[in-house]
């Protein structure tokens, strides 16, 4: 079987190691840790949504003699059995695993890494070169990040200008979440009088292939600017593919009369994103906005033994988000984002029935609060106010003794059947995990 893209990828961050060591072997410093956990959660209606034992290794090393390090290098791995899975159980990752060199004023990086881009925190319209893990859509969205193979320089420059640039030259996709959190309207429904639906075929996807032409690259440049308690501002460019992909349906005539099967068909929309963000401290409080427009071209082609069949094609988007932070004396550190998104209109294709222009508005409030040393206190609010829907997240965390730290948490929806998060109303759950690190 062969391996993902991603992963053979890893012998250039493991020669790129070798290089930046050298003759330099013996100083080479390391360390290695690593974290046990297991988790159980479950459905309002019973169902059990994980039940997992999982185990994470990290190696961090450094190499060079002086004070500072000539490079640093980190390997992650993890391997989970999960009973509750709908696919495989058991599972193996590589995390990160890349090597820096730093080289003056420029950081250059090799291998599988996660990159931040943007300046906040629950929704960010900028943060897209790193594909995610959806299984459980709502988790933590700095936990669903998924390592990529990719090349990366940051050059620290004068008057407070820093660059940050990305070469990737492998798509991977995001992590798709299982059946329970499909809605139900994503089939046709307008079939004909006595045509029934008699199963779902294998989705077939227009996956972007390994060639120069997929490569995909970007900037960001930051400025810091002496105003107010201290702010930065910056611009964002980024070519290469929506790492959701787009879906349509297409109805296969059986050789029984009225009976069908559907036929999924995934398309990664090519994108050119040109966005912005900004921080600044005011007062007490931190202000953060980001902003993108999202260009979206024609994805190749479906092929199939039949013949080559059109991708379903996605539609240009604006997302803009404003956010303000602060900490309340003696209580919670507080964080309100609002956000606006625009899906233009998208036109028929033979994969896809013609859309409507749309509009989203929705606001994210978090709560963070450490009463003491040992306990962690969390909630998180999301509500669309497009279609009066949203999410309650609390979350606890209990440290018992070093590196040994459980935590409770729960998802809570509502909304009316076919909002954005009325249709899990099933889906609410609890979990509850323990983990030990050493």
């Amino acid at each position: 079987m062969p391996r993902p893209a991603r992963d053979r990828f890893l012998p250039l961050a493991l020669a790129a190691l070798l290089a930046l060591t050298g003759s330099g072997l013996a100083q080479v410093s390391y360390q290695l840790g690593g974290e046990l956990s297991a988790d159980f959660g479950v459905a309002f209606d019973g169902a059990v949504t994980v039940a997992a034992a999982g185990v994470d290794l990290r190696l961090d090393g450094e190499v060079g003699s002086g004070f500072f390090p000539d490079a640093v290098f980190v390997i992650e791995g993890q391997v989970v059995y999960d009973a509750a899975s709908e696919a495989a159980p058991l599972s193996a990752r590589l995390g990160r695993a890349y090597a820096t060199a730093f080289l003056g004023d420029v950081d250059l990086s090799v291998g599988n890494q996660v990159v931040s881009w943007g300046s906040t925190d629950l929704l960010n319209p900028v943060d897209v070169v790193n594909p995610r893990d959806l299984s459980y859509p709502v988790a933590d969205p700095a936990s669903q990040k998924l390592a990529t193979p990719m090349l990366r320089a940051v050059a620290h420059a004068s008057g407070g200008v820093t660059l940050d640039a990305v070469l990737v030259p492998v798509f991977v996709p995001s992590t798709l979440p299982g059946a329970r959190w499909l809605p139900a309207d994503q089939l046709p429904g307008d079939l004909p009088p006595g045509v029934t639906v008699v199963g779902i075929a294998e989705p077939l996807e227009a996956r972007p292939a390994i060639e120069v032409g997929n490569v995909q690259f970007g900037l960001r440049a930051t400025l810091d600017l002496d105003l107010f308690g201290g702010a930065d501002v910056s611009a964002v460019y980024y070519r290469g593919f929506r790492h959701l992909p787009a879906f349509a349906f297409m109805p296969v005539p059986t050789e029984a009369p009225g009976a069908l099967v559907i036929q999924p068909l995934l398309g990664y929309d090519p994108i050119q994103l040109l966005g912005a963000d900004f921080s600044a401290a005011v007062g007490q409080f931190v202000l953060r906005g980001e902003a993108a427009y999202t260009f979206v071209g024609a994805p190749a082609s479906i092929v199939t033994p039949g013949g080559a069949l059109p991708a379903p094609v996605g539609v240009d988007t604006f997302e803009a988000v404003l956010g303000a932070e602060t900490n309340v004396p003696g209580g919670p550190y507080l964080s309100l984002n609002l956000s606006w998104q625009h899906a233009a209109a998208g036109a028929a294709t033979p994969a896809g029935a013609a859309t409507p222009a749309s509009d989203t508005f929705a606001t994210a409030l978090a709560a963070t609060y450490e009463p003491n040393a040992r306990t962690g206190l969390d909630v998180a609010w999301l509500h669309s106010w497009s279609d009066g829907s949203g999410l309650v997240r609390p979350s606890l965390s209990y440290t018992f003794a070093d590196g040994l730290t459980g935590t409770a948490e729960a998802a809570l929806f509502y909304g009316r059947d076919g909002s954005e998060y009325g249709a899990w109303r099933d889906n609410s759950q609890v979990r509850v995990g323990v983990a030990f690190a050493f």
